[in-house]
């Protein structure tokens, strides 16, 4: 049988993607066969300039011919030199382990943007002497950052003519803060909050639409500019945009419109604006027709002239609004006031739909609590007005949606409405960066799986072009910290490899030439240099975990000197190789704190400072650096003697301490060296003893971490032997835990352990203590990936206290990995499906005495020793109390019984 042809084929990340910068871009590619224990041998890839000659087989710009070779991602081009504005079209086939061809795949295509700056003749234009209006500034780490200048919203528009017969047009825009781009009419499609937020004094980024199917003889460009962050208190300064539209006719020629000084620039009815504070549209100030050819716009300014920055593609999927939220109730407080709940928190906005008469103003506030006369509760909003004001033309029904703004929230307060509202006149939109969901759980405790979806929930929220802390207050940044802490659950859950190649360059752009890194990026805030350790260290985290899990080695190699720089960096800043001056937030936000409480910040940063050198170790090695592996493995171990030595006392590590009796050891400062095995190896068990004492004696199953040991905690305490303490943490309903903010109605993950309803920090959609979500997926489902893009897979079902069956299923760059497992009171039952290419070790738990294990009729595990006459699955011997089996691809059913009942007995 012939192995079926590649699917799912993916060109840098993307599928078909429209508007790439990549002068060598990479093609992925997901492979399925119905047999076992295969791979792929060989592939053929061609790039062609024509859709019949990919289709045919013909690549006049690359054939690969047949390449003895098992990747099937991140395959680099290597054909001619591709040029700028030009679609692609490329399709592959694949040999399997015995030799067997597939067809050619269905081709797919992928279109150049501007490969150089200079194919780029537009100019930068915005409006001269913008209206501006002032706000209160963000609140960051308790200190006011002043009041903000900010500009009305900008319309900009142009007429153009084109002759008839037009065979492709491609429209490339950057519009900063953000924009929203209209041709003869319409908005060109679902895309929101464009671009993705950079430093935009160092680069932004520009998308590229195929706009054929809009244009006619007469036309129109209209666009529409906010602030975003674009605003002059971070450096930048008002509104302002590049556009591009390049048109191909049928008869071979073709014209290129720019904006420049022809373009014409108003205000309109999008007057204020601010992502924090909300905007006000005034629907008396329409300008029917603005953005169709022949308006009149001779009592507009000539757009001006300004400057701009290098562009780059946006490379990575867009903000959108991914569904929209009917509320699930309606209460009035007070007499005209309307409150209306969702039931869930969430990033967006509403959808008002109204009739009233002219003048009619009314107004939107957004906030994620209620107080307990039903009242909006704004403090977690800190100094974020969150409001949009609508002004009613008096128009028959009216319809408003936000452009320039967003809010987290799960409660709407509208005042002002004319009559009586109902649940129908208002619609949630939530808005977030459009990934591709990639996994799924779900198990028999519905506490977890409320978890699970919390976490889901923080996490969508909290993607807007970058990873940013919180959706609702006045900060919303990318903090470095929760970005990494919460990468693993993103990675589980969501395709991030082109979100976080995006943000990493984000950070590079954010690094100082003497290799400091800030607490967040973009570095709106220049006063957040240098970063805290276990924040900077985000970078190479980051780049870890898409090597890991995406097998990207470019993201290593264009990476890798950034990386060293920074870590350089903190070794001169360390003393004996202790890094006692650059912490400033370490454990954050432990139970009952803010800051760390017993957590010393010379240890957790000392310790990311040895993590960090041990990443650019394997990161060398992965790229054949061997000097810097070499030099770097010697500093890790230099490292940590010196932290063993600063921080290890006689059987558990150094912690702050209020009185002489205050001996409870810290849970953090003893699952940090447990976690990355730097514990001399005599001293482990009483370091392991005084962390269980802790967790299980002393805090009763309960959890006494801040962000970092929280990321830790479980998958040491799993890791050791005590998976069963791990899951009564995790399941925990009482404070502090996860488990207590589902009991007490959190429908997102908290920024505190407590739940605090009035003025300090208290966010209620925070992520960086999400990471629980990945223990969810390795821990209990049991998926693991063992070796980076998922070339050996580890499948370990955690079967803990009164779980019956869990499930999880991964697409990975490989292909669809699932785990699930049930059991009774006599059998466990496992599921495994193991992608082409890609080998498993199943560890299945001995649950009983004279355990016997079998696959399908054939039994592996008897006696105590292994049964049968060899071959796939194979037996490996017993590890920890566990059965190892040796498997390839395919589908794998595995019966552990008690040892009075028979393989295959049950139901399927």
């Amino acid at each position: 049988m012939k192995p079926a042809p590649p699917t799912n084929l993916r060109c840098e990340y993307l599928t078909n993607p429209l508007g790439i910068d990549t002068v060598l871009p990479r093609f992925s590619w997901v492979l399925e066969h119905n047999g076992r224990d295969q791979a792929q041998t060989a592939f053929r890839l061609i790039v062609a300039s024509t859709a019949a000659g990919s289709a045919g087989g013909e690549g006049d710009l690359w054939d690969t011919g047949r390449v003895e070779s098992p990747e099937s991602f991140n395959v680099v081009y290597a054909g001619k030199p591709l040029a700028s504005g030009i679609r692609y079209h490329w399709c592959v086939q694949w040999w399997d382990g015995d030799g067997r061809k597939s067809p050619f795949s269905e081709p797919a295509f992928f279109e150049t943007a501007f490969l150089k700056q200079e194919d780029w003749s537009a100019g930068w234009i915005g409006m001269a002497g913008c209206r501006e209006f002032r706000t209160p500034g963000s609140t960051l780490l308790g200190e006011s950052m002043g009041d903000v200048v900010q500009a009305y919203g900008v319309y900009l528009r142009k007429d153009f003519h084109l002759r008839r017969g037009i065979h492709r047009a491609r429209a490339s825009i950057c519009g900063l803060g953000l924009y929203e781009l209209r041709l003869n009419g319409k908005k060109l499609n679902d895309r929101v909050l464009d671009p993705a937020q950079t430093d935009y004094g160092k680069g932004a980024l520009y998308s590229t639409y195929d706009v054929t199917g809009l244009l006619g003889r007469e036309n129109a460009a209209g666009i529409i500019l906010g602030n975003g962050r674009h605003i002059s208190n971070y450096g930048y300064g008002a509104p302002r945009c590049r556009f591009q539209l390049h048109v191909e006719y049928e008869d071979g020629g073709g014209e290129i419109v720019v904006s420049d000084e022809t373009w014409k620039a108003s205000h309109g009815p999008l007057t204020e604006n601010s992502l924090y504070d909300g905007e006000i549209y005034d629907a008396r100030l329409e300008m029917p027709g603005w953005d169709l050819p022949g308006f009149d716009d001779s009592a507009w300014e000539t757009a001006a002239r300004v400057g701009g920055v290098p562009l780059a593609a946006q490379m990575m999927p867009p903000m959108r609004v991914t569904r929209r939220l009917t509320p699930s109730r309606l209460f009035s407080p007070e007499p005209g006031v309307y409150v209306f709940d969702f039931g869930q928190n969430y990033t967006g906005w509403v959808r008002l739909a109204v009739r009233g008469p002219e003048d009619t103003e009314i107004r939107i506030r957004y906030a994620e609590l209620i107080d307990d006369d039903g009242t909006l509760n704004t403090a977690p909003n800190q100094n974020a007005r969150a409001t949009d004001v609508f002004i009613l033309k008096g128009e028959g029904v009216e319809v408003y949606e936000p452009r320039f703004t967003s809010h987290g929230f799960r409660y709407v307060e509208v005042t002002g409405f004319p009559g009586v509202p109902t649940l129908e006149s208002v619609l949630g939109c939530v808005v977030h960066t459009d990934l591709e969901r990639s996994g799924v759980f779900h198990c028999s405790c519905d506490l977890i799986n409320r978890i699970h979806r919390n976490v889901n929930w923080g996490l969508l929220s909290n993607f807007s072009g970058i990873p940013t802390d919180c959706p609702q207050r006045d900060e919303r940044f990318g903090w470095l910290g929760d970005a990494h802490l919460a990468s693993e659950s993103a990675v589980y859950n969501f395709d991030m490899a082109a979100f976080y190649t995006k943000y990493l360059r984000d950070i590079r752009l954010a690094q100082k030439e003497d290799g400091t890194l800030p607490d967040i990026v973009p570095a709106f805030v220049d006063k957040l240099y240098p970063a805290d350790p276990a924040w900077g260290s985000a970078y190479l985290f980051l780049a870890w975990t898409m090597f890991l899990y995406y097998g990207d080695l470019r993201i290593l190699e264009e990476h890798f000197d950034s990386m060293l720089a920074y870590v350089r960096f903190l070794g001169t800043n360390a003393e004996g190789h202790i890094l006692r001056r650059l912490g400033k937030y370490g454990d954050w936000c432990p139970p009952g704190s803010t800051a760390p409480k017993k957590t010393h910040l010379a240890l957790t940063s000392t310790w990311f400072y040895h993590q960090d050198a041990c990443l650019i170790a394997r990161m060398a090695d992965a790229l054949g650096r061997e000097e810097e592996r070499a030099e770097y493995e010697r500093l890790a171990h230099e490292i940590r003697d010196a932290f063993n030595a600063a921080f290890l006392e006689d059987k558990q590590y150094a912690a702050r301490r209020i009185s002489r009796a205050d001996r409870l050891p810290d849970q953090t400062s003893n699952v940090l060296p447990l976690y990355s095995g730097i514990v001399p190896e005599d001293r482990v068990a009483g370091v392991l003893k005084s962390l269980v004492e802790s967790v299980a004696d002393a805090q009763d199953d309960h959890l006494d971490t801040g962000i970092i040991g929280t990321r830790y905690l479980l998958d040491v305490l799993t890791a050791y032997g005590h998976g069963e303490t791990a899951y009564r943490v995790a399941t925990q309903k009482s404070y502090p835990g996860w488990g207590y903010m589902v009991e007490e109605g959190a429908t997102t993950l908290w920024e505190r352990w407590e739940k605090i309803t009035k003025g300090g920090m208290n966010s209620h959609n925070h992520i960086m203590l999400g990471s629980v979500d990945a223990w969810f997926y390795r821990s209990i489902a049991g998926i693991s990936c063992a070796a980076p893009g998922w070339k050996r897979i580890r499948i370990r079902p955690g079967v803990f206290g009164d779980l019956t069956h869990a499930s999880a299923t991964l697409n990975t760059v490989q292909g669809s990995v699932h785990a699930s497992w049930e059991r009774s009171e006599s059998m466990l039952r496992v599921f495994v499906r193991i992608p082409v290419g890609c080998e498993a070790a199943v560890e299945l738990p001995l649950l009983w005495e004279n355990v016997r294990i079998g696959e399908g009729e054939k039994l592996l595990w008897k006696d105590g020793k292994p049964a049968g006459e060899g071959g796939e699955p194979v037996c490996r011997g017993v590890e920890n109390d566990r059965v190892i089996l040796g498997i390839g691809s395919g589908e794998y059913r595995f019966d552990a019984v008690r040892g009075d009942q028979e393989i295959g007995s049950g139901t399927d």
